[in-house]
């Protein structure tokens, strides 16, 4: 990065050639059509004067720049360091052709940590440190903290009394279940950093802030995230 939040001159490249080489996927929107697809780099030319980059055009893209004289052209992804960048390109009285500029610098639109996603069914937050232990449903996570739900519509006074705004727990045991196996994260410490009562259900619910967690965890725990976007991302293609 050159600066807080920003990649520009030989970065942007450089960025791109890992967009290209990693076939990673973009988000594309034409906001004044209300078109949103998903897409990936097939070509990149960095040197000359007009560096520039092509994209396997998604379906209906053509009709969305059609239907503007001038728009923007808005795109979005996950950076080698996995947080999420983007970036912008002026499109005016477009041809057909799918060859852009490649732009003068991108953005971090937000910060990696602060990520979320709906956490699969059946995942669940195991407190070791209560006895005997509580497990809790996960609503949301991402590599920050999650937001979890009791079962019951209430826990028991006594337990409700220990799950407080401000506690600290060791141990938690974040569990993922899957056809294929489940994966197991270990958070080292966490702490309640909001209380409340899940809106649907009226459920008491807790907001959990990672404190601490072992390097091999939360590389298990971004493998994860981003691996559940991509297949969100892809979903959302066959349904459009």
């Amino acid at each position: 990065m050159d600066d807080y939040g920003k990649i520009h001159g030989g970065k942007v490249g450089e960025t791109f050639q890992y967009l290209k080489d990693k076939g990673v996927l973009v988000k594309v929107a034409v906001e004044s059509a209300g078109f949103e697809n998903v897409t990936v780099l097939t070509e990149l030319e960095r040197q000359g004067h007009n560096p520039r980059f092509q994209i396997d055009p998604p379906e209906e893209l053509s009709d969305a720049l059609y239907l503007t004289k001038r728009t923007k052209l808005y795109f979005e992804f996950n950076g080698e360091d996995q947080l999420l960048y983007n970036f912008e390109l002026d499109i005016e009285n477009w041809q057909g052709d799918f060859w852009f500029p490649l732009p003068p610098e991108i953005k971090r639109i937000q910060r990696r940590r602060n990520f979320r996603l709906p956490a699969p069914m059946g995942t669940s937050l195991t407190l070791r440190q209560m006895v005997p232990p509580i497990k809790l449903l996960v609503l949301d996570f991402s590599l920050g903290g999650l937001l979890c739900m009791v079962e019951t519509v209430r826990l028991d006074q006594g337990n409700r009394q220990r799950l407080l705004k401000g506690r600290t727990f060791n141990n938690l045991d974040l569990t993922f279940e899957a056809e294929e196996g489940d994966t197991d994260i270990r958070i080292l410490r966490a702490r309640i950093v909001r209380t409340g009562r899940n809106p649907k259900t009226h459920h008491d619910q807790y907001a959990f802030e990672f404190i601490l967690i072992d390097r091999t965890e939360e590389k298990k725990l971004t493998h994860l995230l981003y691996g559940m976007q991509r297949k969100l991302l892809r979903r959302r293609v066959v349904l459009e």
